[in-house]
């Protein structure tokens, strides 16, 4: 009986960690929303993938893919951006498959098509 009340006890606080680190990575996000209208060119886009980065880890995946397309159109570049707006859609697009929502599941699985056709133009040189 007392081991099980230490290993709630221990989930407990762990659960309380993991919020409060989801309360400052959003914390974190929204300084740099703030910032967001003043920077441009370089700094404007690494300033969106941290900003990506920061709700990917929050779980706010809509959020999360927000920031990564738009860094994505406005430097047309692939790396970090580009593999976690992949696995974004991904999550997307399972949760979509999940609640059997045709129309949505399609949706991603062409954004998944449309990011890996940039890929391959990217290779090529063609971006």
């Amino acid at each position: 009986m007392f081991l099980f009340k230490k290993k709630k006890e221990k989930a407990a606080k762990e659960e309380a960690v993991s919020e409060i680190s989801r309360e400052e990575l959003l914390k974190k996000a929204e300084a740099i929303q703030k910032e967001l209208p003043d920077l441009s060119g370089e700094e404007r886009n690494k300033a969106l993938n941290e900003l990506g980065s920061l709700y990917f880890e929050a779980e706010e995946t809509d959020k999360a893919i927000r920031a990564y397309e738009t860094s994505l159109s406005e430097s047309k570049a692939l790396g970090k951006a580009y593999t976690d707006l992949l696995k974004l859609y991904n999550i997307k697009r399972r949760e979509a498959s999940e609640a059997k929502d045709d129309a949505k599941m399609k949706e991603y699985m062409d954004k998944i098509d449309g990011l890996m056709k940039l890929s391959k133009d990217v290779i090529r040189g063609k971006a």
